[in-house]
């Protein structure tokens, strides 16, 4: 059962299409698993339908509508590269039972998983983010992660398995928000492995001995 979803402020920014591409792309993660987010989507979208109609009509030009044709013939007109189809057989094996729409941001073949601790490993998603850094993190059966802290906000999706911290669990589509000074150590479950979808603002911080090693000070927007 999904017990953490996005604040309304967040759905109110993503439905206007004012979100980031990053954060936007947790909260449809979310909606992959949550009617209820979904629903208050599409009424948001509604109700923004009807405030258009009650808006004041603009002028435009008379020659705007030959300029928008010009412009998509124009589009239509670029060639574009053949983008490999990707089938189930091509994902990452650990990529296969995520949900349609993460699997379509993934690459074909094997992710670049990286390992941060005996427990934890981190594959980046590139998608041209300038300011998010978007990644998939796996945390092993029963496995857990080196507590630390938050320099900028970070947001977590569980797509598969859960974990827990000093808050709750988290299971499929919990969305979790970690503000600044947030600090907590992720464990997932013993019966399975956890695969969550990261959205970090900024690098966080090792707290503890462990602080020295530090593997998490990189941080790459892409």
């Amino acid at each position: 059962m999904i017990k953490r979803h996005p604040e309304p402020d967040l759905l109110v920014e993503y439905t206007s299409g004012t979100l980031q591409l990053a954060p936007c792309i947790s909260v449809t993660a979310h909606l992959q698993y949550c009617d209820k987010c979904s629903q208050a989507v599409e009424s948001l979208k509604s109700l923004g339908g009807s405030m258009l109609e009650t808006c004041e009509k603009s002028v435009v030009s008379d020659n705007l509508l030959d300029r928008v044709l010009d412009c998509i013939e124009q589009e239509g007109d670029i060639p574009r590269a053949e983008t490999p189809r990707r089938t189930q057989d091509s994902l990452d094996a650990f990529a296969r039972d995520l949900p349609e729409y993460v699997r379509d941001l993934l690459p074909a073949g094997a992710l670049p998983w990286r390992s941060l601790t005996s427990s934890l490993r981190v594959a980046p998603v590139s998608v041209g983010e300038e300011n998010y850094e978007l990644a998939l993190h796996r945390i092993l059966a029963g496995g857990k992660a080196p507590e630390h802290d938050h320099r900028g906000m970070e947001i977590t999706v569980v797509l598969k398995g859960s974990f827990s911290d000093e808050d709750g669990l988290y299971q499929p589509g919990d969305f979790i928000v970690r503000q600044p000074g947030d600090t907590h150590r992720p464990l997932a479950a013993k019966n399975e492995e956890c695969i969550c979808l990261s959205v970090l603002e900024a690098p966080i911080r090792l707290t503890g001995v462990k602080r020295v090693l530090n593997p998490f000070l990189g941080f790459s927007p892409s």
